[in-house]
């Protein structure tokens, strides 16, 4: 008894020790084994060594049959068992091992009788002891503690901690070293037993770290490094530890001493491992572990995975403990120039073949010093942050000198540094981004072809992260430097990538700015793809494409002297070489076509179309990059051609479903059982999935994913264009996407289905409108498509998909509009939904919070940091407020008597400490007010008062949502409104009249206070007393400058009041003529009135000259500024 409730207590260990190299496996249980013929041994001997088979018919019957054993769990431990003791043969006995910890899982093991199970794990330890092989023994040993921990939970193994504390004082090597390994893989399962034994299991692993045998040592080091990371939430024990850090640097300091570099590199990993989950338990020994990896990466005597490891280790710390990281000043003064030296060992190659390949020059596969160099430098300024990295980078004798440097390496390395750090680093480069940009362009006529290539990719860099600031700014230097690097005809990899760095300019460019340039630039590209080679024509192509889909309907002037030569660029190229700039080219054809639009294009689109069905037809190799681009060319051809698109429907789709159907995963059987030693195949990765039936190793196809996710977006594409065109293709569509919500090996594959959910909804919509399907059509496929989605919203495990999730579900409720959902019961799921969602962002901004008090390290970037998080759960916040008001817009009678019991959860925000929650928390009351229309009457008396109170909030964005809700309480409220009228003018009054109501912090608020002073004149004019005072109030402060969209709705009640003759403005015209007039005079031309509202402001100036005195109309008219009477004069002659 005192086992099971103490297991780690070493007082549990008194008397066993004799025991313990006694273990047996009870007779019985091999009994059935010992028995069975010969033959029937050597069968299930041969069946293990069948699943060894290289013939992939013989090993699947052995992996049917085995699975079939394995149903029947108490016939197969036993033979399982039997095999790892006793059979000859290494290799059965090694895959044995690695079978028993796949197949025997909690489920199997449950299934076994308790003398089973008990002989079970006598088995494993007796085969710990007896296995002479060491790769072997270790994989039982790895089983033994992988089961272990399966069953630890329920307390199933009371004999395990005794067994691992007495064999790590055995006096053979190898039990130390397997009591090591079983430790290691139960430090995860049982962290909170560990923290009362910490004593005890310090002394046991303490030892193992200096034990003699360098395996045991490392093993110890493992364990210990699994004990740190499954503790790295009990803070203060992990601190009881720090003090086993010598011991375990110097099994590192001895490896390389040694030197063995392979026992080296083992330490290191470790290291690595708790610093990505413990970080914080180097704090006390972090200048001399800082210290010790610098050496490391300086020694040019150590092979390069060790140099390389030991970066991995700095920059991993700098991710996972930035604020401590960032006050550690001996890291601080050496990593940046750490990188800038790893980036300096550039190999030289030969000028011809360089120029032969539109690559980086990082070319090769093989992990290089420059690539080193520039991952820690990009991972350094995202974690770290820019303002630390920045100044780093940008020290005297860095960044500046080595621009300057004569040597190339160094110019090299300069300019690969500002492009790694860029993102990380945005904020401070644009602070100096003129002089950055000189610098840049000024190394575009570098006198070495690598350099410049390096300043192009730089600059390319710069345009992405640093745009669309870049572009605006510095478009007079930055687009004729790449057009004259352009002329490079003796480097055609420069002249390549100065097309791509178009290419990144184009796309954060605003079209005005580029229109300018048109004639050169298109120029230089045409010149490019005309005469270059052809990695020149793959980027120009391009280039011309992204130029057209930024300046539109500017591109047509280009149109006839450029579509000819694409033509034939389309007809000529079909050999395999130019498989890609075929595809380019129907991709800048497709671009093209949307820029001119379906009247210009329209003329050669069918000769365009044939030559892509005849490349659909064509027989293309699996790796042929056609194929990707025709997917998405059909796409584009349809959104430039509309329903003229609809007959081609049927030759695109069938390929596209056919694409998105694609099976990207297949499991990886492992056929020797050790996945790690697996290499990994090109085009291939590898996850770990959990299942039922396990953690299974699945290999997904990196270009089967990509292929699937751009299928998926072209049908959001066809759907989103074609509307009731695709009626045809709604329902075969739904049932291969809906699924997809779920998908979980490739974010973007759920983020495309999502978006595809509401163009469904509003396909099947605008279909069953025309009398195309009928409403059992509709209903049938908004079942299938809610039931996934609102799930998934819950489910979906990131944040940037999860807002993908709430924004399709929040459209595909708009979309599908009144009562879409069909029952309460699915509006309550939606609910329960938006609260999880809810709840995990409060629970993720506690968390911050609380970091931020314990953290003594925490400092500017670290809350920096902070508010980006916090910024997107502020979005994701805000998209429940948009599910929100769908939901109730579609379902007002539904939410009337459900909202009731949600008012407290959403009532959470609203009481929020964080400016940012009381104002979504407030705008959803809002949304439920007002969707609810007449039907929220029930809720004023306990909602007003709320909304009364936070108008008078500290920030103002807080005040604009509460007093855009006074606004819909007055609309909306009816008798309800009333008793609180008093209070509601008397806080819009005081918004009005406060001290920089019109200024940029308050401005929004104190228009949307206006706003709802109009509603409360137009809705409650009986309980606000003095109706005169109001309307002149209303009067005084317009027109709305600040908040446009309310703007307009302001201004248009405006028109109303005066299409109806508002009594103020006609009992004394002489007084308030001009000032209405005036009002909207200043109003016309901004964006607070639209079309509608400036044709009823021309009816009201004209009636006023119609049926106004001559001298009233002629004075107010004379008292406007020049301009605003010019406005007026315009608007009457139009």
């Amino acid at each position: 008894t005192s086992r099971a409730e103490y297991p780690f207590d070493p007082l549990a260990r008194q008397g066993t020790e004799a025991a313990f190299f006694r273990f047996k496996v009870p007779s019985g249980f091999l009994s059935s084994v010992e028995t069975m013929s010969v033959a029937t041994r050597e069968d299930f001997d041969n069946l293990i060594r069948a699943l060894l088979n290289q013939n992939d018919t013989e090993r699947n019957v052995a992996e049917q049959t085995f699975e079939q054993l394995c149903n029947s769990p108490e016939q197969a431990a036993p033979l399982l068992c039997g095999t790892l003791l006793q059979c000859p043969d290494q290799a059965v006995r090694a895959l044995t091992a690695v079978m028993f910890r796949k197949r025997v899982t909690q489920a199997f093991f449950a299934k076994l009788s308790l003398p089973t199970q008990a002989a079970v794990k006598q088995s494993l330890l007796q085969a710990v002891q007896q296995e002479q092989d060491n790769a072997v023994r270790r994989k039982i040993a790895d089983t033994t503690g992988e089961i272990a921990a399966m069953i630890m939970g329920a307390g199933d193994w009371p004999e395990i901690m005794p067994f691992i504390f007495e064999a790590a004082k055995s006096p053979t090597a190898t039990l130390r070293e397997s009591s090591m390994l079983i430790f290691s893989r139960l430090t995860f399962v049982a962290s909170e037993k560990m923290v009362g034994s910490l004593g005890s299991l310090k002394e046991l692993l303490g030892t193992a770290l200096q034990d003699p045998v360098k395996e045991v040592k490392l093993s110890a080091l493992n364990a210990t490094a699994c004990m740190v990371q499954a503790l790295s939430k009990f803070e203060q024990h992990i601190a009881s530890l720090t003090d086993m850090i010598p011991a375990m640097v110097s099994i590192l300091t001895a490896a390389l001493n040694e030197p063995d570099e392979e026992a080296a590199r083992t330490a290191i990993e470790e290291f690595i491992s708790i610093a990505e989950e413990a970080p914080k338990f180097f704090r006390k020994h972090m200048d001399p572990m800082i210290q010790m990896a610098i050496q490391i990466v300086t020694a040019q005597n150590l092979e390069e995975e060790t140099r390389f490891l030991a970066v991995e280790l700095l920059v991993t710390l700098a991710e996972q403990a930035p604020t401590m990281m960032r006050k550690q000043t001996t890291f601080l003064q050496n990593i940046v120039p750490l990188a800038l030296q790893l980036m300096l060992v550039v190999e030289e190659v030969d000028m011809v073949e360089w120029n032969s390949t539109a690559d980086d020059d990082d070319d090769d596969t093989e992990l290089s010093s420059l690539d080193v160099g520039k991952d820690c430098l990009d991972r350094l300024a995202l974690s770290l942050g820019g303002k630390t990295v920045f100044s780093l980078a940008f020290r005297e004798d860095l960044v500046p000198a080595f621009l300057e440097h004569q040597d190339w390496k160094y110019r090299h390395a300069a300019l690969s540094c500002i492009s790694q750090i860029a993102e990380g680093c945005s904020k401070q480069m644009k602070e100096h981004l003129e002089k950055i940009i000189a610098q840049i362009a000024g190394r575009f006529q570098d006198p070495h072809p690598r350099v410049r290539w390096a300043a192009i990719n730089a600059m390319g860099q710069l345009e992405t992260d640093l745009g669309p600031d870049l572009q605006n700014q510095f478009h007079g230097q930055v687009l004729p430097a790449l057009t004259h690097v352009m002329e490079d005809v003796a480097n055609p990899r420069v002249q390549s990538h100065a097309a791509a760095a178009v290419i990144n300019f184009t796309e954060n460019c605003k079209m005005e700015i580029l229109v300018p340039y048109l004639d050169v630039v298109l120029g230089k590209l045409v010149q490019l793809l005309v005469g270059g080679v052809r990695i020149v024509q793959e980027q120009a192509i391009t280039a011309i494409a992204s130029v057209a889909d930024c300046v539109e309907k500017h591109f047509t002037k280009y149109y006839q002297e450029i579509m000819p030569t694409l033509k034939t660029m389309l007809l000529q190229c079909t050999s395999k070489e130019h498989r890609l700039l075929r595809g380019k080219t129907m991709e800048c054809i497709s671009l093209i076509g949307i820029a001119v639009g379906r009247e210009v294009f329209l003329a050669d689109a069918k000769e365009i179309m044939d030559q892509f069905q005849a490349t659909q037809s064509a027989s293309l190799d699996p790796d042929d990059p056609q194929a990707s681009y025709l997917l998405q060319a059909w796409g584009r051809v349809a959104k430039a051609l509309g329903q003229d698109f609809i007959p081609y429907l049927n030759i695109v789709m069938p390929p596209l479903l056919k694409s998105v159907a694609i099976k990207a995963d297949v499991e990886v059987q492992g056929v020797d059982g050790d996945e790690e030693d697996e290499d990994e195949q090109e085009d291939i990765a590898t996850v770990m999935v959990q299942t039922d039936t396990g953690t299974r190793k699945i290999a997904l196809k990196t270009s089967a994913l990509e292929e699937k996710a751009t299928a998926c977006t072209m049908l959001v594409c066809y759907f989103g264009e074609l509307q009731e065109g695709m009626l045809s293709w709604i329902e075969p569509v739904a049932e291969l996407m809906v699924p997809l919500l779920s998908f979980i090996y490739y974010e973007e594959v759920r983020t495309a289905a999502a978006a595809l959910m509401p163009e469904l909804v509003k396909a099947a919509m605008a279909s069953m409108q025309k009398g195309l399907c009928d409403v059992t059509f509709v209903a049938g496929l908004t079942n299938l498509i809610f039931d996934r989605l609102i799930k998934v919203v819950v489910e979906e495990p990131e944040e940037d998909v999860q807002l993908s999730m709430l924004e399709a579900l929040h459209e595909s409720i708009t979309n599908g509009g009144a009562n879409c959902l069909h029952t309460p019961a699915k509006v309550k799921e939606l609910l329960e939904a938006l609260k999880t969602v809810m709840h995990e962002v409060l629970v993720r901004t506690k968390e911050r919070a609380e970091a931020a008090q314990k953290d003594e390290d925490f400092d500017e970037e670290a809350a920096e940091t902070q508010a980006a998080e916090a910024e997107r759960d502020d979005d994701l916040l805000d998209q429940c407020g948009s599910a929100l008001a769908a939901v109730t817009k579609t379902h007002k009678d539904v939410m009337a008597q459900m909202f009731q019991e949600y008012l407290e959860v959403f009532g959470a925000l609203v009481s929020s400490p964080l400016p940012s929650h009381r104002r979504i928390g407030i705008c959803m009351f809002d949304e439920v007010l007002e969707g609810l229309e007449g039907l929220g009457q029930a809720y004023m008396p306990q909602l007003l008062p709320a909304l009364i109170q936070y108008s008078a909030d500290v920030s103002p964005e807080v005040r604009q949502a509460a007093v855009y809700g006074l606004g819909v309480c007055a609309n909306f409220g009816g008798p309800q409104f009333a008793p609180m009228a008093p209070q509601v003018m008397q806080r819009i009054q005081a918004m009005m009249e406060e001290a920089g109501s019109r200024g940029e912090e308050k401005v929004l608020a104190t228009d949307n206070a206006v706003s709802a002073l109009g509603k409360v004149i137009e809705y409650q004019e009986e309980a606000i007393g003095d109706r005169n005072a109001a309307v002149a109030a209303f009067l005084q402060y317009l027109p709305i400058t600040g908040d446009e969209e309310e703007g307009v709705l302001v201004h248009a009640r405006l028109c109303g009041m005066l299409e109806r003759g508002e009594p103020l403005v006609t009992s004394e015209p002489a007084k308030w003529i001009p000032v209405v007039m005036s009002i909207l005079a200043r109003a016309l031309g901004t964006n607070t009135v639209d079309e509608a509202v400036t044709m009823r402001i021309k009816n009201i100036l004209t009636r006023m000259q119609e049926t106004l005195p001559a001298e009233v109309s002629q004075a107010a008219f004379g008292q406007l500024p020049a301009e605003e009477q010019a406005k007026i004069t315009q608007l009457l002659q139009s």
